[in-house]
């Protein structure tokens, strides 16, 4: 068997792999994501090739978790069966090395790595739009989207529950809203009213009540109240809360120039909010220190429990942690961390090649499952530190990496020996 011939018989093996895990992990993680969109805009009466536009359009926003864990999946089951068929050792025998074993593996490995990459930077932000306007589109011929039929929703400062919805007639309304110091409340009660979308941008609504009863009520005071009643009454809503779930602004779903831009733009704010907070403390501590000396003679032990009792740490301390500077940040080393996972994944499988056991697909199935595990709560975990720490996030987005990478050579030259 020449080099070739192995590159395509391997390729084509683990090519075959790649797509069954991919199957399989697409459906594991977002098939009941997909299904509660179709329910959820189904229950709607939203007709069936509206929803699969956008059930469709939300795909491309679950791929780059795909992507890494199906490589790591077929890279550990064709080496699994590889090795418990005794493959590996025959191909060693006759000469070939595991650097012409892994040759294909790795080079698909890396195509898949630009093509997860590219998903990320090019057709997330595009779907991501696309899914935003059309879910606009279907709030404007369908306002009542927003509210589901016999169900109780609170949005910002109140809450409203209502009967039965149908387009954009809502039976049944009442509404609780408090003020927003928490004194006073108004409830109000209506049979039916008619809900219109007047602002797209920033999905702002008109409820147009029949027959409204309000009730005025008074926390601090018990014993006041107050009633009133119309023929009519329009009431806006403010629904921009939930534009967190379809806007296509969020910095996931930014491409890499966007969020570039976006980095130098939060530099900037934040380094001259540093140097507002440098002249401040040191202004503040001067003045300090004047009115200590002016009260205490300059006593020099007397100023060293003056430091001690203000509790005076070093400036790094006082430095403030720029929240989107540092989203931003995360999201842009995680598209290529994650997209370079498709690669540094399949490192975990080469000790497989050393090891004998048998039912090797089964097997590697099994530990490709851990290991995504693991990198998952590696990766999540790297997320929740980001926003710990006034440092650049682009250690922690690679860090599952680094560890995937340090735990395989360490294997390697544990079970080589």
């Amino acid at each position: 068997m020449k080099k070739k011939q192995l590159f395509k018989f391997i390729g084509q093996e683990y090519i075959l792999a790649f797509l069954v895990a991919f199957v399989f992990f697409f459906f594991i993680f977002f098939i009941n994501q997909i299904l509660l969109l179709a329910r959820r805009i189904l229950l709607s009466n939203v007709d069936f090739f509206t929803m699969l536009r956008l059930v469709i359009l939300a795909i491309p926003q679950f791929l780059l978790y795909t992507f890494p864990f199906a490589s790591l999946s077929a890279a550990a089951m064709v080496i699994g069966e590889l090795n418990s068929s005794n493959e590996i050792l025959a191909l060693r025998s006759s000469g070939f090395s595991m650097k012409d074993i892994y040759t294909p593996i790795i080079s698909i490995s890396l195509i898949i790595s630009i093509l997860c990459f590219l998903i990320a930077d090019i057709l997330m932000p595009f779907s991501a739009s696309k899914y935003q306007q059309l879910y606009i589109e279907l709030l404007t011929k369908s306002p009542g989207v927003e509210l589901k039929s016999n169900s109780s929703n609170v949005f910002d400062d109140f809450l409203i529950t209502n009967g039965s919805v149908k387009d954009s007639t809502i039976n049944d309304i009442i509404i609780l809203k408090t003020s927003n110091n928490g004194d006073t409340s108004m409830l109000i009660d209506s049979k039916k009213g008619e809900l219109k979308l007047i602002d797209i941008d920033n999905l702002i609504y008109t409820l147009e009540l029949d027959t409204p009863k309000i009730l005025f009520t008074n926390l601090n005071n018990p014993n006041f109240w107050q009633t009133t009643k119309a023929s009519k009454a329009i009431y806006y809503i403010d629904f921009s809360s939930t534009l967190s779930r379809v806007s296509a602004n969020l910095p996931s779903n930014f491409s890499s120039v966007d969020l570039i831009n976006k980095i130098t733009k939060n530099k900037i704010n934040l380094n001259n909010n540093i140097e507002n907070v440098v002249t401040l403390n040191s202004s503040t501590i001067l003045n300090l220190s004047k009115n200590f000396y002016t009260n205490n003679s300059m006593n020099n032990i007397n100023m060293n429990s003056f430091v001690d009792d203000y509790n005076y740490y070093p400036l790094i301390d006082l430095y403030p942690i720029d929240f989107y500077l540092q989203y931003y940040r995360a999201e842009l080393y995680k598209k290529f961390a994650l997209s370079a996972a498709c690669f540094f994944l399949i490192l975990i499988t080469i000790p497989l090649s050393y090891l004998k056991f048998k039912h090797g697909r089964l097997v590697g199935f099994g530990i490709s499952m851990f290991v995504a595990v693991l990198y998952w709560y590696l990766l999540f975990l790297a997320q929740l530190k980001t926003f710990s720490f006034p440092l650049n996030p682009l250690f922690l987005m690679w860090a599952p990496n680094i560890i995937i990478l340090v735990v395989s050579l360490i294997f390697i030259k544990i079970w080589r020996n």
